[in-house]
């Protein structure tokens, strides 16, 4: 059975797929929620431990550029992407042409476009390339920023720094207020439940609106907003800006419906 969710996003109504019910001994909550990701990196790349890319494993957080070696005198080769416009949890496929001389830890890793291009370590997630590959799929998380795509490889032999090998066109997401992390929870009483998401914008008061069938969403409830900052953190890298450390997480918001009948299935 199938539902919508309702909430307010720059005027438009943007609707979601979900449903709970209550019950009055089991107290069980049913919900269809959006797929996690749980993998190691933020969109869903899966890294052993310590096999970052070389070859100081990326903790410089200027990249690992250096003079003492010189770059590869080459042009800069386009990454090939399926779409430049994506929704959370749509796959994007990369593609390019195998280089001759590639090592085993060239990558691919997915950055904001304002980070430096010689900050080859500065990514949200990577893969490493495998030898002849000339394609790779990612899952994509909505981080509410234009990002793109950079293939790297390392000079002198394989032993040397990374160099910019190639870059994709710039891709964005389809609403950079889009909803999600939508989630239910149980109140302090039998007739009450949380519905908290994240936005990308606090100008608009959270609302959910909510009913016994699907085309009679008759109640609504306004909630909510909060946000914090990498101050707010207690230590680093939580409290640092960046990439591999606090990101912006949005605006928190959280709608209590109240008054809600024991044993009884409630759209919203």
């Amino acid at each position: 059975m199938k539902s919508v969710m309702v909430t307010a996003s720059n005027n438009i109504l943007v609707y979601r797929v979900a449903y709970f019910s209550i019950f009055i001994l089991s107290f069980i909550v049913f919900v269809q929620a959006e797929k996690h990701l749980n993998a190691n990196g933020p969109f869903g790349k899966r890294h052993e431990f310590h096999n970052e890319p070389s070859p100081y494993a990326c903790n410089r957080g200027a990249g690992i550029y250096s003079s003492i070696f010189r770059r590869r005198n080459k042009v800069v080769q386009d990454l090939q992407v399926s779409k430049t416009v994506y929704m959370s949890s749509e796959q994007i496929q990369v593609t390019w042409t195998p280089i001759s001389a590639s090592c085993k830890d060239d990558f691919i890793g997915i950055y904001y476009i304002e980070i430096s291009l010689i900050a080859a370590c500065d990514y949200f997630d990577y893969e490493f390339v495998q030898y002849k590959q000339s394609n790779m799929s990612w899952q994509m998380t909505n981080l509410r920023r234009p990002l793109e795509f950079r293939y790297y490889s390392r000079d002198h032999s394989c032993s040397g720094n990374y160099s910019l090998i190639a870059k994709s066109p710039i891709i964005q997401p389809v609403n950079y207020n889009e909803p999600t992390q939508i989630h239910l929870a149980y109140g302090d009483r039998i007739d009450q439940m949380y519905v908290s998401y994240l936005t990308n914008s606090s100008e608009y008061i959270p609302q959910c609106q909510y009913g016994l069938t699907s085309s009679s969403l008759n109640y609504h409830k306004n909630g909510t907003t909060i946000t914090y900052t990498a101050s707010d953190m207690c230590e680093g890298k939580a409290n640092q800006w960046g990439p591999q450390a606090f990101i912006d997480p949005g605006y928190m918001h959280t709608i209590l419906l109240e008054d809600l009948n024991p044993s009884t299935m409630y759209f919203y």
